[in-house]
């Protein structure tokens, strides 16, 4: 009777030694107490980086309608990147997410709140490298938009790893921001050290950029699952980053809870490079023009695109098609230009506008409208028949004399080959497809030649 009281009491005694043997949380708090709808910071990791360790990059409108958070985590299953926003108090519609990342996985969440988080594990991060995060609020009809960006400052790369649906509108970052460290499982032992600088603000009354040139530092005190390393933590100023350590035996030597620190920054904005288009292209109908363009991902990346058409090489005048779409993940567009002359040439002007609101260089071309619609360069294009043109889930393709050996590609307006197979037929082929509405060019080559088709999706 006395063992298993004894081992009752071993075991309550290991398992309340090991919830107070967590790292203690700091925290990084900017006096930013104004509304903004663009909010970054610039985080590395120090190595070592310890299992279990949430390293937060921003954090914004606790408590409020919007509230969340975003930053990377060293978590037992990898590196990732997370960004989570609160369930709304003004709806009770679910928050969505139009656009994620091939990586990014979306789950509702619970414990502090509900709301719904996304999780990328695939793109990874790396200690003692630096890494930009920026979000982004914007208003779509009666909601608001969060979208969340990553930037790798050693590979010169940028990610887009998730929009989220707010079903309320009008929502920004209202309160003050804030940066955090934490140990969620108790290995307190082990030092933890996080370096931010870059941190910036755009205020939505004016649209200037505000740094975050001091910040409150605090040790989050009192904390019984922080008893045993209560005292284990430091914060400060380091060249150009504020520096916070937790854990191991690292003491207050730099600066103890509760003052504030001061971060000078003689930027006038965030530095990064305006957005660009690399290249677009086209392919139409007689009734649509279905463009695609592919951004520099070394750049800012893009948050809405522009597209205008119109009949004067000088481009003067009132544009007679004009698109916006404030759509960051989009990158073709089908346009409805039945409203324009056959045989008539037009002229088409492109342009994105960065997360920042940068305008990217324009991009021009032109075309004759009917110009491109049904092209066959064989002679013998009667020997070959294409239809449906729109097409739905087959194109039927027939000739009138027995073919060996015809060779059939579907390519997508980026110069994608779809669908790429070869036949033997006597009379018709039905050819399967499953790809999204839009313009395609198929290509025949037989003993006959090469026939081309421009071909709609519908």
């Amino acid at each position: 009777m006395r063992s298993i009281f004894l081992l009752l009491f071993i075991l309550l005694f290991s398992q309340n030694t090991f919830s107070q043997n967590r790292a203690p949380s700091c925290w990084l708090k900017y006096p930013d107490h104004f509304s903004g709808d663009i909010i970054i910071n610039t985080v590395r990791v120090n190595s070592p980086s310890p299992t279990y360790t949430y390293y937060c990059t921003l954090q914004w409108n606790a408590g409020m309608e919007g509230g969340g958070y975003c930053g990377i985590q060293e978590h037992p299953d990898g590196r990732n990147f997370i960004f989570s926003i609160w369930d709304p108090k003004a709806s009770t519609d679910p928050i969505t997410a139009p656009y994620t990342d091939p990586a990014t996985a979306i789950e509702n969440f619970g414990g502090e709140g509900t709301g719904l988080k996304s999780w990328n594990f695939g793109i990874g991060w790396e200690t003692d490298q630096w890494y930009s995060f920026v979000a982004r609020a914007w208003d779509e009809n009666t909601h608001t938009m969060f979208g969340y960006w990553v930037f790798n400052h050693s590979d010169s790369l940028w990610y887009h790893l998730v929009t989220m649906d707010y079903p309320v509108a009008d929502v920004r970052f209202s309160s003050s921001t804030g940066s955090f460290i934490e140990d969620w499982a108790g290995n307190g032992e082990n030092m933890r050290e996080v370096h931010h600088k870059e941190g910036w603000k755009r205020k939505s009354s004016d649209l200037s950029w505000n740094a975050f040139t001091s910040a409150y530092f605090e040790r989050v005190s009192p904390d019984a699952g922080a008893e045993n390393y209560i005292d284990n933590y430091d914060g400060g100023i380091e060249s150009d980053y504020y520096f916070m350590k937790s854990g191991g035996i690292i003491l207050p030597t730099t600066t103890q809870s509760k003052n504030t620190i001061y971060l000078p920054n003689s930027n006038s904005d965030h530095g990064f490079e305006t957005g660009d288009v690399k290249q677009f292209t086209y392919l139409f109908n007689n009734n649509y023009l279905s463009l695609s363009w592919e951004t520099d991902s070394s750049k800012a990346p893009q948050f809405s695109y522009h597209i205008k058409i119109f009949d004067t090489s000088d481009f003067a005048g009132t544009a007679l098609i004009e698109i916006e779409n404030s759509s960051p993940h989009v990158r073709n567009s089908d346009i409805d230009i039945s409203s324009l002359s056959d045989n008539a040439k037009y002229y088409i002007q492109l342009y994105i506008l960065d997360i920042f609101d940068n305008q990217s260089i324009v991009m021009t071309d032109s075309f004759i409208k009917g110009s491109l619609a049904g092209i066959e360069d064989n002679i013998q294009k009667n020997t070959l028949s294409v239809y449906p043109n729109p097409f739905s889930k087959e194109i039927s393709i027939k000739s009138d004399q027995q073919l060996k050996n015809i060779e059939i590609e579907l390519v997508n307006i980026l110069g994608e080959v779809i669908i790429s197979k070869e036949y033997n037929f006597t009379s018709e082929i039905l050819l399967a497809t499953n790809v999204r509405k839009g313009i395609y060019l198929l290509i025949l080559k037989s003993e006959l030649g090469t026939n081309r088709y421009t071909l709609f999706k519908e």
